[in-house]
């Protein structure tokens, strides 16, 4: 993600540590999870762009995806309809040899859970696999044993993920990974139906409501954001997520008092890339974030896995979200994102396929370098 070394005019905007290597990736399962079709859509003017393969399989939930390449994944869920897709990298114009990133599509009982995970370091791509199943695992657990008290302490929820994001930091650190220098971001979005204040209806009878809400939990610089449909027509961004790089005034502050260095990579006398975080000697590449799982050199000077949470209703005028690695950030805006996805509103199975394919056409005009690219995409139904 971030790299280790200067090795090119362009390095200023150069995010991750290159790989020369050059190995055929392997291409992951796939699978499917069928509940209920999707509602009709909104008419706008259709695009006829060629279809993307896809693979179909009836599941009762969804595995893993562990590291995804080059495959384009379709979901239908109850109220949703869901997309994903992940490209390897490339660097010195091979692919990489290892995709770092790491996304997963989960349904379980009354909630649904969309991750992505982006490694960097050299083992990378082992610790945003293992952040991911076991942050999964932690989660479940967690809604397991809380299930009774959730139905009515709606405040729970955000208890229960602070909870699995910090054991799942903990098993990591206890693991045989080497992270002392590599690590991942993990965005993290919990869908759910949960009970809303109940309408006393007299003599000890309550009628509860439901509403469809929004947690995203994160740690680094993956991003999720919600899409609205204006009140007249545009389309309007809400970023659900804050991205923990080192030109927030708080995590700044955080670093700087735990006694890190934060300045930015210098090339021929020059100040290049990102801000980092560095340990006192300045060795080495320094870290592009303030928060991370693994990367535990740098947790003496204040960086750390605990991860920011907001809640959010989804409203009958939002129209989908899109959760996605920083690949997918770095050279488009919100409102960019938005409207590439929206272009293929009539063709779903597209959509996030088309995303990536238009990000990475962004790194091919800015960079040396294309970083590897994930996303997924969650279109909500006009029922909600």
């Amino acid at each position: 993600m971030q790299p280790n070394s200067i090795s090119s005019p362009k390095f200023k905007v150069s995010r991750f540590n290159p790989h020369r290597e050059h190995l055929k990736t392997q291409i992951a399962h796939t699978s499917l999870l069928t509940l209920k079709p999707r509602a009709s859509l909104p008419k706008i003017q259709k695009n006829t762009s060629q279809i993307s393969q896809r693979s179909e399989i009836p599941l009762l939930k969804m595995q893993s995806m562990g590291s995804p390449v080059n495959q384009n994944y379709l979901l239908e869920m109850e109220k949703v309809y869901c997309v994903w897709h992940s490209e390897t990298g490339i660097v010195g114009g091979e692919q990489k040899k290892h995709n770092q990133d790491a996304i997963i599509v989960q349904n379980l009982n009354n909630y649904q859970l969309f991750v992505v995970c982006d490694g960097h370091g050299s083992s990378g791509h082992l610790v945003s696999n293992y952040v991911l199943n076991t942050l999964i695992q932690q989660i479940e657990q967690g809604m397991q044993r809380n299930q009774y008290m959730l139905q009515y302490n709606t405040q729970l929820h955000k208890t229960v993920i602070k909870g699995a994001f910090a054991k799942t930091s903990s098993l990591l650190e206890q693991s045989s990974l080497p992270i002392i220098r590599s690590g991942c971001t993990c965005n993290m979005v919990m869908l759910l139906q949960q009970n809303i204040v109940p309408a006393d209806l007299g003599d000890f009878q309550q009628e509860f409501q439901k509403e469809s809400v929004v947690y995203c939990a994160n740690v680094g610089d993956s991003r999720a954001m919600m899409v609205s449909k204006g009140v007249r027509g545009g389309l309007i961004t809400n970023q659900l997520s804050m991205d923990h790089r080192l030109d927030v005034v708080e995590e700044r502050n955080r670093i700087k008092q735990k006694g890190g260095t934060i300045a930015q990579l210098q090339h021929n006398g020059q100040s290049v890339g990102p801000f980092r975080v560095w340990l006192d000697e300045m060795q080495g590449s320094g870290l592009a974030m303030s928060r991370s799982f693994g990367d535990t050199q740098m947790r003496s000077v204040g960086v750390t896995s605990e991860p920011t949470i907001y809640e959010s209703k989804v409203r009958q005028q939002d129209l989908f979200m899109v959760i996605a690695s920083d690949g997918v950030w770095e050279y488009m805006t919100n409102q960019q994102v938005a409207k590439l996805v929206y272009e293929k509103y009539e063709q779903q199975d597209q959509a996030a396929q088309y995303l990536i394919q238009q990000a990475q056409q962004q790194w091919k005009e800015n960079d040396v370098v294309v970083d590897d690219i994930s996303c997924i995409v969650v279109f909500f139904n006009q029922s909600l």
